[in-house]
């Protein structure tokens, strides 16, 4: 996939920047690689539980070029056509980091009720498979002229961040989180189709003439170094623009340039920093990356081991990884610290770990997930507040209106 003369000129902005401041309910495994598949619903809270295990195994035989590289562990979305969708991830890249690859990948195929190309995605997702979408998670940084010689998307370790790691909480610039935008251009390329066949020829139309439009009105491309012009120029040689217009424009709108500290986002390449700049200075831009995508991130957002502390999902200025987390639907706290996750106003999915948490819900109608049987877990009422003990350790559930159990889901108020 074309992408890694955008990852050099990210890398030369980065510099500038930095200087100037389940298991298988059906047993199918689609291309016979792994020993789970996509058969569950990612909406559901048993997907969680299912998908604790099985979803990361060793590089088979099937693909030795990879496993040869150190390519030495797979996972795959399969499509409704029973094709793979394939990802592998070097030796150094962590599982939490493919875990959340997959996540978002398979959210970038979710449907998206009532919007104008998102609302079934079953061929995007078909056309990739049936394409041979590939997504490579090398270790390490990119270097020019060293990239895995596979056809493949690469994303890169250093450009993974894992929600709760050090990386995602202090907004590191140097550890910039290309997720969405890599995982996307393979979602573009090989599923709405650019070069390759895709399923949505209509929409790419729209987003190429968008893009164009916003380099000749100053909204992208914005020339913030030397190097922009001839990024462009690359870019519209090999029929790029549309990949790297709409990618600026969805890490802006999750938020992933709010805490940015020049105007701007992508480096200052897009006019945008944030959701409410998007509906000021690029509504073109905000209403094509809505024809296709949520308002919210639904994937689940499994924080990292290493988290400590309380990790917050509603938006505070003060908290600057919340221009991200605001966004985000269902979290997941992995590891044996003791924390906690306070929810936004959103219906949330919230899950602890194995020690003691406290899973604060918020506004919504906020789920928190067990998953085992309610017959293993004992329930207690302290005032407004719901304590669940058992072998997860002893949660304490605030402003949480249901709890799933691995046999059923019962509701606060019955208690």
């Amino acid at each position: 996939m074309k992408t890694l003369h955008a990852c050099t000129l990210a890398l030369t902005l980065a510099t500038l920047a930095c200087s100037s401041d389940s298991s298988k309910e059906d047993g199918h495994t689609g291309s016979g690689d792994t020993g789970s598949s996509e058969t569950l619903n990612p909406a559901d809270p048993a997907t969680s539980c299912a998908e604790d295990e099985g979803v990361i195994v060793a590089t088979p035989d099937t693909h030795s070029d990879y496993r040869d590289w150190g390519f030495d562990r797979y996972a795959e979305v399969l499509a409704p056509n029973g094709g793979a969708i394939k990802i592998f991830a070097e030796t150094g890249v962590t599982d939490e980091q493919m875990h959340r690859a997959r996540n978002v990948l398979r959210w970038f195929l979710t449907d998206v009720p009532g919007s104008t190309y998102g609302t079934d995605k079953a061929e995007v997702a078909n056309k990739m498979a049936d394409n041979g979408a590939v997504l490579m998670l090398p270790a390490g940084a990119h270097q020019e002229g060293s990239e895995p010689p596979f056809d493949a998307q690469p994303l890169f370790q250093s450009e993974m961040t894992v929600e709760g790691s050090d990386w995602y909480i202090n907004n590191d610039w140097e550890h910039r989180d290309a997720t969405f935008e890599e995982i996307f251009h393979l979602v573009h390329d090989a599923g709405i189709g650019t070069w390759l066949p895709g399923a949505l020829p209509e929409y790419q139309a729209e987003l190429k003439t968008e893009a164009i439009a916003a380099i000749d009105d100053g909204r992208w491309g914005i020339a913030v170094d030397p190097h922009v012009e001839d990024w462009l120029e690359e870019l519209a040689e090999e029929d790029s623009l549309a990949q790297e217009y709409i990618a600026s424009v969805i890490d802006s709108y999750y938020g992933y340039w709010g805490a940015f500290s020049e105007p701007g986002g992508m480096w200052g390449v897009y006019i945008a920093k944030d959701r409410n700049e998007i509906a000021e200075k690029d509504p073109n831009g905000g209403r094509l990356l809505e024809a296709f995508l949520p308002p919210m991130a639904s994937y689940e957002a499994r924080l990292s081991s290493d988290f400590e502390g309380t990790f917050e999902m509603s938006f505070d200025e003060s908290t600057p990884y919340t221009h991200k987390s605001q966004y985000l639907l269902s979290v997941t706290l992995t590891g044996n610290n003791s924390s906690s996750i306070s929810g936004n106003a959103a219906d949330n999915f919230l899950r602890g770990n194995a020690a003691n948490n406290t899973l604060s819900g918020g506004d919504g109608e906020d789920t928190a997930i067990y998953c085992r049987d309610r017959a293993d877990y004992t329930i207690t009422r302290s005032g407004n507040d719901v304590e669940v003990g058992g072998p997860d350790g002893t949660d304490t559930l605030k402003a949480v209106e249901s709890i799933h159990f691995k046999d059923g889901t019962i509701s606060v108020s019955d208690l």
